[in-house]
């Protein structure tokens, strides 16, 4: 018996892990309680623990901790029946109780990361091997074999959909990134009804690839921390409890008003943050239409043939843009943000393997500057479609997600030609939608910031669409101190974009004086004094509020 546990096929699988409880854990006669460490519990009434033929734990309430529509990584406590557990040897059964389906696709199962007993005050973890993927074999490896594979998973369906290789890398390189298990991958090409040969002919296929297998399905791409490499992202340990720990976690680095270029200096590759990037499950689109290749004359499909033709940047973006191109035209003919979200989605993971053949172990991550922002741009989708209602659920935690995953991998780097792969305005507006504390807030607000005054964004400066336009939300979130310094920090760089000759328009002035006539009565009177005092003499008017 590994970790993960692998809860993985039709309604009613179970997988049963021993336990073995030694006498002094239950010498006592106190509560107990199960900790858990579970991925991708997305619906409820889905996975359940029962222990020694007890009555079902359910792991997947709906209102409980498990439970999220991303799928993503969580560790929680239980309670449990005392009288259920014995000195010795224990059965623990998860078991996947029903099939899910989220906006279209079907749910497989989940993953069981890490199981710990508690008595009381007295502790057990269940200690099991973490499997061990550099080890794995093809079921087959003869060559018979593996071009069946090949030609099963690049070219057949047996379900009236696409061919595996359509929601995936083309060559299925993702599935050996991240370490998909040779069981996790039969399941699923059977679930797709391939013969069980055929899904072991597909598995070994997959395991014969020349891929490094870097990543774990349950391990977020891009997910910042110390541990993060290449596309693998960082573990779920590197995910902070809680933005106080962010703070602690970037030191000074984050907090620092002071020189304008202070942020620029931490690394949001390994910077870890609260918030999880998306599981590679939800990179892959729910759904795919062969429409997406015909509308618009053929853009998608023609894009893509070009980007396969020739690898370079130039088709990459034009792939991009193609299927951005194909999204608005699903959104405004059908109203449909899931379609949109999912042709950028598939977008995503193909633009995810070109890169893997720039390199990943790149300065740049394989997004060179002024590439494909893919990961933002599938985060945009989120963000709009969370404006309308409740088209998607949990739209604008997803967006975070997908950004934050933008701003692990490649930021901005307006070391640079200025292009951004990120609108800081909109970050900042979802940091503050999904509950982001302060520390992260103002991170995000002097990274933003600084980003967004460099390269060829800086002739934008003087305009309504420099960084004036992101102090509306540090300046209604963020301590009154740090509102202060937020404001005293912009007035200096407009000071020496000003001394140097710099103009502005009437609309940086007009963001300028609504921003603060917003927010001036929180300020005590010395504050607004301190602020009109550091206003250079063309914006002082724009101060004129809460006199």
């Amino acid at each position: 018996m590994t970790f993960p546990l692998e809860v993985l096929g039709s309604a009613g699988t179970e997988v049963t892990l021993p336990v073995k409880i030694d006498g002094a854990m239950l010498s006592g006669a106190e509560p107990a309680a199960v900790t858990l460490t579970l991925h991708n519990i997305v619906q409820a009434d889905s996975a359940q623990l029962v222990i020694n033929g007890g009555a079902p734990v359910d792991l997947s309430d709906a209102n409980g901790p498990f439970s999220h529509r991303d799928g993503r990584v969580t560790t929680a406590t239980l309670p449990i029946d005392r009288a259920l557990l014995v000195v010795g040897d224990n059965r623990f059964v998860f078991r996947y109780t029903r099939q899910v389906t989220d906006a279209g696709s079907a749910i497989s199962g989940f993953r069981v990361l890490n199981v710990a007993l508690r008595v009381g005050d007295r502790t057990q973890r269940v200690d099991a091997p973490l499997e061990a993927p550099a080890l794995w074999k093809p079921i087959r490896d003869d060559a018979q074999s593996l071009e069946r594979g090949r030609f099963f998973f690049s070219d057949i369906s047996r379900d009236e959909g696409p061919a595996c290789a359509r929601c995936h890398a083309d060559s299925g390189a993702d599935l050996q990134y991240y370490a998909f298990s040779n069981h996790s991958i039969v399941d699923r090409a059977m679930f797709h009804r391939f013969t069980r040969e055929e899904a072991e002919d597909i598995a070994s296929y997959i395991r014969s690839l020349d891929v490094v297998r870097a990543g774990r399905p349950y391990r977020a791409p891009f997910q910042p921390g110390a541990d993060n490499v290449g596309a693998a992202g960082a573990g779920i340990n590197s995910v902070l409890a809680d933005d106080a720990a962010f703070a602690q976690a970037g030191g000074q680095a984050v907090r620092s008003f002071t020189p304008w270029e202070s942020a620029g200096a931490v690394d949001t590759f390994v910077l870890p943050t609260s918030v999880q990037a998306p599981t590679w499950l939800r990179w892959l689109p729910r759904t795919f239409d062969p429409s997406w290749f015909t509308m618009a004359d053929g853009v998608l499909a023609k894009a893509e043939q070009a980007l396969a033709n020739d690898p370079s940047i130039e088709n990459a973006r034009t792939f991009m843009a193609a299927a951005m191109r194909v999204g608005t035209e699903i959104l405004v003919t059908t109203g449909d943000h899931h379609g949109r979200i999912d042709v950028l989605r598939f977008a995503a993971v193909k633009l995810w393997d070109w890169s893997r053949r720039i390199g990943f172990d790149r300065a740049d991550h394989g997004m060179p500057d002024g590439g494909p922002a893919y990961p933002y741009e599938v985060g945009f989708a989120f963000f709009e479609a969370a404006g309308v209602g409740n088209a998607v659920p949990d739209a604008m935690g997803q967006t975070m997600s997908w950004w934050w995953a933008q701003l692990a991998a490649n930021p901005g780097r307006g070391m640079s030609s200025g292009r951004r792969p990120l609108n800081y305005q909109d970050v900042l507006l979802a940091g503050s939608a999904v509950g982001l504390g302060p520390e992260q807030l103002r991170f995000l607000y002097l990274y933003g910031s600084w980003e967004e005054s460099r390269g060829d964004l800086a002739a934008v400066w003087g305009t309504e669409q420099g960084p004036v336009r992101l102090l509306a939300v540090p300046l209604s979130t963020l301590s009154l101190p740090d509102r202060v310094e937020v404001v005293l920090r912009f007035l200096r760089r407009e000071a020496e974009f000003l001394n140097g000759g710099g103009q502005l328009t009437q609309g940086h002035h007009r963001v300028l004086a609504q921003t603060w006539n917003r927010v001036c009565e929180q300020f005590t009177v010395d504050q607004r004094a301190a602020v009109r005092a550091a206003a250079p003499t063309e914006v002082y008017t724009d101060f004129a509020g809460c006199p």
